[in-house]
This record gives C-alpha cells, sequence and structure tokens, in this order.
C-alpha cells in the first residue's frame, strides 16, 4: 500500500507543486497589493453600501470587511479563484484513480499487485488526500509570514480556521470524484460529472441568494457552507459545514471502495 501511495505522490507531484506555486503566487500580488489599496478602501466600502442588496448577498459583499486585510483577500482571493485551484486539485487527483489508469493501459500492471483491491484504493486514496492538505496549508497559512513581511495587520484565527474548512471542502470534492472514478472508466465522464455537480451547486446558492423564494436551495451547496467572508472576518464557521463536507467525504469514499472492490474491470 505504501508503495502504491508513494508511486501517486510521485506521478503527481509536478501537478501539486504546479498548483501550490500558483498558489502563493495569487496571495503574494494581493498582500503586496493591499497597502496599496487600503487608502480608497471607505471609498470601496461605500460603494458597496449603494449597491443592490442582491448583489452584495450573491457575492457575500460585507462593507464593514473592506478596512481590513482579512476582507480584502476574502473578497478577492476566496470568493473564486482559490476554490477553483482547490477543486482542479481534487478533480485531477481523483480521476487518476481507476479511470486514468485504464485509459493508460496500466489497470492491470496495478491489480496484478499481490495485495489486496481495498489497500490498492487506500494507498491512491491517501496520495489524494496528502495532496489537497498539502496545497490547502502552503496557499493559505504561508499568507501569513507574507503579510508580516509586507507590514499588514491580520488575525491568524481566521486563516487558520479556513484552511481546516477548506481542507474538509476539499476532501468532499475530492470523494465524489473517486466515486465517479470507481463508477466510470473515461477519465472524462469523471471530471465531467464532478465538475458538473459542483457548477450546479454553485448556481443553485447564486439563485437561493438571489431569490427569496427558492433559498433553501443554498443547503444543497458546497458553497453556502464554505463561507469565506463569515471565516475570515468574524471568525465563524458554520456548524452545518463539517457534517456536510466530513459527511460526503465519508458517504463517498466507502461507496467508492465497495465500488471499487466489487467492480469487473477490463484490463
Amino acid at each position: 500500500m505504501f508503495s502504491i501511495f508513494k508511486q501517486a505522490i510521485k506521478e503527481k507531484r509536478w501537478t501539486l507543486l504546479t498548483y501550490c506555486l500558483a498558489g502563493l503566487f495569487f496571495v503574494w500580488i494581493y498582500v503586496s497589493l493591499f497597502p496599496i489599496v487600503q487608502g480608497s478602501s471607505v471609498n470601496v466600502a461605500q460603494l458597496v453600501k449603494n449597491l443592490p442588496e442582491g448583489v452584495v448577498k450573491a457575492f457575500s459583499l460585507d462593507p464593514k470587511s473592506f478596512t481590513r486585510f482579512e476582507g480584502f483577500i476574502s473578497g478577492k482571493h476566496f470568493s473564486l479563484l482559490w476554490p477553483i485551484m482547490l477543486i482542479g486539485l481534487a478533480i485531477s487527483s481523483g480521476s487518476a484513480f481507476i479511470s486514468e489508469e485504464i485509459e493508460k493501459k496500466t489497470i492491470s500492471i496495478l491489480l496484478s499487485e499481490p495485495i489486496s483491491r481495498t489497500k490498492i484504493f487506500l494507498g491512491k486514496f491517501l496520495a489524494g488526500v496528502f495532496n489537497i492538505f498539502i496545497f490547502t496549508t502552503v496557499s493559505i497559512l504561508l499568507i501569513v509570514p507574507l503579510a508580516k513581511i509586507y507590514g499588514v495587520a491580520y488575525t491568524g484565527e481566521g486563516f487558520l480556521k479556513i484552511t481546516i474548512i477548506g481542507f474538509v471542502f476539499g476532501l468532499s470534492v475530492f470523494s465524489l470524484s473517486m466515486l465517479f472514478s470507481a463508477m466510470f472508466s473515461e477519465k472524462g465522464k469523471v471530471i465531467f460529472l464532478t465538475s458538473g455537480t459542483l457548477m450546479a451547486m454553485y448556481f443553485a446558492n447564486l439563485v437561493a441568494l438571489l431569490k427569496d423564494n427558492l433559498s433553501g436551495l443554498k443547503y444543497f451547496s458546497f458553497f453556502y457552507y464554505f463561507n469565506y467572508s463569515e471565516i475570515l472576518v468574524h471568525n465563524k464557521i458554520d456548524n452545518w459545514a463539517w457534517l456536510i463536507f466530513l459527511g460526503t467525504f465519508l458517504i463517498s469514499s466507502s461507496l467508492a471502495i465497495v465500488l471499487f472492490n466489487k467492480r469487473d474491470i477490463a484490463a
């Protein structure tokens, strides 16, 4: 199992490095820009107050947060860019499980190893968890030393909390991708189904914020529970987020391992 784990890490090392470097590059840009834009933050906050209520709700814009670094980086980085990178890495790691092995015609070599399918699954699975952990840790926690370098005031508690909730968010996406990978042989189909599911969740949350009579849709979206503004600015995490993300992770990964063990895979 450990040899499979190491091989999976080796195969995805450049992908992981690319995501980590991209995450660091963007946070460096935002941290370095904050002292420059901080002077105009009062005007920006006033502008937000004048926006339609639906727009403010849809993009989680908090006028009071624009004078703080946490509010600035949550709106610029964690509203869209960082989740896209996390989701991209999670789907990439999950889709490489079975479907990519079949497409590369290496599945027969993997299954011929003198270990059980459960251990094969766990080796690949833990490699994906490792990748998500490294990315979330590097791309978020390194914001703190960057802020110190540029003399930006910050509160570390919010960044620690969003690292943890971002990690479990990534695990939930990864487990869905693993589940689809255990079901289908085509990598493209796995990527399409996982990304399609997440896009449906994103638009459900958006519609719920814009239409009061459809507000219940938000409870079916991961993006409602990944409330970056509340976490960073107010240090608050919705307790349901733990249940949704960890529940999805446990259920999807359990189903994936059952399907992988029972599935008749043509080498």
